[in-house]
This record gives structure tokens, C-alpha cells and sequence, in this order.
């Protein structure tokens, strides 16, 4: 049978070996927790930009329907006047016509 100081030698080198193995193992879990909490991080800030820019997108979406059709309003408006007007005697358009 080998000395005491041989198997002790043998014994608390191979827990070394575990140890080591052990420490590797818990730091890849470590790294894959944390890269599956930064995942989560950027999922839910990518969440929360999406919220964002979609409400942004549906009031300026709102402000150009209301533009347009304040702007068809105007037209409109402005083919009437033009209609009333043509024959007015203060219209300038008429008065260049006639020398």
C-alpha cells in the first residue's frame, strides 16, 4: 500500500481536478444566464421602442389625414371663390384682360 502522503496527494489532486471542472461548468451557466437576461433586457426595450414609434406613427398618420382634408376643404373653397369671382369688377385677373 502506497504512503499516506501518495493517496492524499492523489485524493486532493483529483478534487482539484473536480473543483476545476466544477468552476468551469458554473461559470458557462453563469454566461448563459446572464446572456438570456440581456436577451430579456433587449426583447423588452425593443417592446417598449415598437409601443412607441407605433403610437408616434398613428398621430402623425392622424395629423395628415386632418391635413388633407382640410387642405380639400380649402380647394374647394378656393374653386368657389374663384367661380363667384370671375366676373367680379374688382377682379384683377379682369382687369389686365381689359386695357
Amino acid at each position: 500500500m502506497p504512503p499516506i502522503e501518495i493517496l492524499l496527494n492523489y485524493f486532493l489532486g483529483s478534487t482539484t481536478v473536480v473543483s476545476i471542472y466544477i468552476a468551469w461548468k458554473s461559470r458557462n451557466s453563469e454566461l448563459k444566464k446572464t446572456e438570456a437576461s440581456a436577451l430579456e433586457a433587449i426583447d423588452s426595450i425593443y417592446t417598449k421602442m415598437s409601443i412607441v414609434t407605433d403610437k408616434k406613427f398613428e398621430e402623425m398618420q392622424r395629423i395628415i389625414d386632418e391635413n388633407t382634408v382640410e387642405i380639400r376643404n380649402l380647394k374647394e373653397q378656393l374653386q368657389e371663390y374663384q367661380k363667384r369671382c370671375a366676373q367680379c369688377a374688382n377682379n384683377k385677373d379682369n382687369e389686365k384682360g381689359n386695357p
